[in-house]
């Protein structure tokens, strides 16, 4: 998944799931455990966890995996395209 092809919206708005989501979760799961309501901090905290560890793994996942298909096709001939012929979203196209 290319996201610098939705332009800056693409890439600007990742900070919004990766940090602020996790961390409201977080934090709702340790101002949940001094509220004497255990359920909520238990359930937002492993929420919040999940919420982190689960992208990252298909993060990396997702990069093993493109490492080792450009390996296979750089031994079978394929060489990268330049930055030019990507194919990239034009300016001005909606």
């Amino acid at each position: 998944m290319d996201l610098a092809f939705y332009g800056p919206w693409g890439v600007g708005c990742l900070w919004v799931y990766f940090i602020i989501t996790p961390t409201g979760f977080l934090l709702l799961a340790i101002f949940g455990a001094t509220s004497g309501r255990p359920e909520i901090s238990w359930l937002s905290g492993i929420l919040g966890i999940l919420l982190i560890t689960l992208p990252i793994a298909a993060l990396l996942r997702a990069s093993k995996k493109y490492a080792t298909w450009k390996k296979w096709a750089e031994e079978r001939g394929w060489k990268e395209p330049s930055r030019e012929k990507r194919a990239w979203k034009k300016e001005g196209v909606r």
